[in-house]
């Protein structure tokens, strides 16, 4: 089952919703995808009593009209969305957890959510999806504004789930027109390298031509036919992976970071790893795909449903 069969597009009924929607509406044109699923999840949808008591001729129900605005959303910002195979979900309890189980239950492939810009990080909730639900996560801050050749960073660090990540990159390429893509490898200077008798330049330039070399190697093992460029990105002596990821991203022009989930391990392959929580926590203001294997993420849910 490829990325962009089941997509599912959670909704807050906040500013966030337009530029979000927007942004999957060019996902969901340009796939074939089986299903698309809006969500919005509430954590209440009573009317408090003294409201009621006090406005009788608002006892309809609150999600009723919820589904009414939601609707009209997309109508508006996904114009054929009528010719597609959809459904609009409007739920009740907590949101991170109830957007969750909803994942697992209808088999999605993708979660698109919203990420706020302007200088804010990722909320608790958004973290909370992206962490435990077990499928790819879209964060999509804005709607691409893109010229004439897009373009996708890719971090690798060597895993089995970069390989899988550099995989799922030609689905990706395929549902937009003209994608390019870097893989990069962020590397840094050890301590200690003085004693080598190499000035930090010199170590730089040793460092960055192994890594250049050991990225093509691990990029062409892993897709036999690609046009996917390749460059070693140094890790400043105050910054972290995240920081120089982030910086690779606003020197090339990135349109997307696209970056795999920890790693194919028992429990890690759910949660996130420091990278990339250090990216949605950051200011960035540009999509990121987290890419986690589905089948492997589902395999730990009906473990833990089987005890």
């Amino acid at each position: 089952m490829g990325l962009l069969n089941r997509i599912f597009v959670a909704l807050d009924a906040s500013k966030k919703d337009v530029p979000l929607l927007k942004h999957a509406n060019k996902y969901i044109n340009e796939s074939e995808a089986e299903k698309i699923y809006f969500v919005h999840v509430q954590e209440s949808l009573d009317l408090p009593k003294e409201v009621t008591d006090k406005y009788p001729n608002m006892l309809s129900p609150l999600d009723e009209s919820i589904r009414v605005s939601m609707d009209k959303l997309i109508h508006e910002h996904i114009p054929n969305i009528d010719n597609i195979n959809h459904e609009l979900l409007i739920e009740e309890g907590n949101p991170a957890e109830t957007i969750i189980k909803l994942v697992k239950r209808k088999q999605a492939d993708i979660v698109i959510l919203g990420k706020d810009g302007q200088g804010k990080g990722t909320g608790s909730v958004a973290r909370k999806i992206a962490s435990f639900a077990p499928c790819s996560i879209l964060f999509a801050p804005e709607l691409l504004q893109y010229d004439t050749e897009p373009k996708a960073l890719i971090p690798i660090n060597f895993s089995e789930t970069s390989k899988d990540t550099l995989q799922q990159v030609e689905e990706i390429a395929a549902h937009i027109h003209d994608l390019k893509s870097l893989a990069i490898n962020c590397f840094r200077i050890p301590h200690g390298y003085s004693s080598t008798g190499k000035s930090y330049d010199e170590m730089v330039d040793i460092l960055k031509g192994v890594a250049q070399k050991k990225l093509d190697h691990f990029v062409n093992s892993a897709i036999d036919d690609h046009n996917i460029e390749t460059k070693p990105i140094l890790i400043e002596e105050d910054e972290t992976t995240a920081d120089a990821i982030y910086k690779a991203a606003k020197d090339e022009n990135a349109d997307m970071i696209i970056i795999g989930s920890k790693s194919r391990t028992f429990m890690a392959s759910m949660v996130l790893g420091s990278t990339a929580e250090k990216l949605l926590l950051s200011n960035i203001n540009i999509p990121i795909l987290i890419y986690k294997n589905k089948n492997q993420t589902l395999d730990i849910f009906n473990f833990f449903d089987r005890i």
